[in-house]
């Protein structure tokens, strides 16, 4: 578990500094007129099936002693407007994005102090800009379920294991896969990105929290991020039409990990074939990537969610770039696999975690 430790501290550090920088981008960015802003909080109906998707809490049941003691810990943080505001908020993301809700009310005993820095922070902050007949909260919940996603995964405190690997959470169940090596730092990649961006800069730059770790956490951010446009999407009613870029987000993240994958097949054999030896790694891969290119595409053609995103989409589906993603997927063999679902899987050094 020592991994867990160390890659929970220097994630933290990163997630602190990107916090304050993509918060401030969030609530800066331009808005457009009051008429066209009341047009969009109509209900969009290319979103009535997948709204109806992330709402079924079938899924997602929570014990309502469970719920009781995550609603009277809220009692605890905030009290009067303050408490009803966030009781509200909590509703509703339960009866919008239950998966969200669950993510939520069971990491939030493991970092109760995570609430006010990733929610109540990020709504203060939106008081003091010029956004005052517009609903903030769903950038707040995108932020809050964005990071209890990662600081599930990381904290040992969701599931019972003792192996050494990693955890990603995926909402009901963790998927825990045993790595006992590092690979190649992801660093590495700021080199091969031509004029990157304050994105690539606080995911990949050297020296600042992103040394040490390799591509392990660009997979969790993958699955994070997706997390995060999963949220926008069951509160797009209630967005309006300011701008916001969870594709540009999620798209980023899914380049930089072509661009580990090619740099592991050029210049690090021995990690390439590390990764597609490793059967259930590489299921975990093309089932992240399947997941991610299906969210994406849903809000391509949504100005709200994907300003800036066109061209990192050209990059991350051009042939030359997409290409090691497929080759990926051959060479380990999970193409055959690619109907499968996370929880029907069975292959070594993979194991489906219920969450405590």
């Amino acid at each position: 578990m020592k991994y867990f430790k160390l890659f929970f501290i220097i994630t933290l550090l990163v997630l602190i500094s990107f916090i304050s920088f993509s918060c401030c981008c969030l609530i800066s960015e331009y808005y457009n007129s009051v008429e066209d802003d009341l047009a969009k909080k109509e209900s969009n109906p290319q979103y009535d099936s997948i709204k109806a998707e992330l709402s079924d809490p079938s899924d997602y049941y929570i014990l309502p002693d469970e719920e009781e003691d995550f609603y009277r810990s809220l009692g605890n943080i905030y009290n009067g407007e303050e408490l009803n505001e966030a009781t509200v908020k909590m509703e509703e993301l339960k009866n919008l994005y239950p998966k969200g809700f669950l993510i939520v009310v069971k990491t939030f005993p493991l970092y109760v102090s995570g609430f006010e820095i990733f929610y109540y922070e990020m709504s203060e902050m939106a008081e003091t800009t010029t956004i005052l007949d517009r609903d903030i909260s769903p950038i707040s919940l995108n932020i809050l379920i964005h990071e209890y996603t990662h600081i599930g995964g990381l904290s040992s405190g969701l599931f019972d294991i003792s192996k050494q690997g990693y955890v990603y959470l995926m909402g009901n169940f963790g998927i825990f896969i045993e790595k006992d090596i590092e690979l190649f730092e992801k660093t590495e990649l700021y080199q091969d990105i031509l004029n990157p961006d304050d994105f690539d800069s606080a995911y990949l730059e050297p020296g600042i929290g992103n040394d040490g770790t390799d591509f392990m956490n660009i997979l969790d951010e993958i699955n994070a991020y997706t997390r995060s446009v999963e949220t926008m999407i069951a509160f797009e009613e209630s967005i309006g039409s300011y701008c916001h870029n969870p594709r540009y987000s999620l798209l980023k993240q899914m380049m930089h990990l072509e661009l580990y994958l090619k740099r592991a097949y050029e210049k690090h054999p021995e990690d390439w074939e590390y990764i597609i030896n490793h059967e259930g790694l590489s299921f975990l891969i093309m089932k992240l990537w399947q997941e991610a290119s299906r969210f994406e595409s849903i809000i391509k053609d949504d100005d709200r969610f994907n300003r800036d995103s066109e061209p990192v989409s050209e990059f991350v589906y051009n042939q030359d770039n997409y290409s090691i993603m497929e080759k990926l997927f051959n060479d380990s063999g999970v193409i055959q696999y690619k109907e499968l679902g996370l929880k029907e899987a069975d292959f070594d050094n993979f194991e489906l975690l219920p969450v405590n």
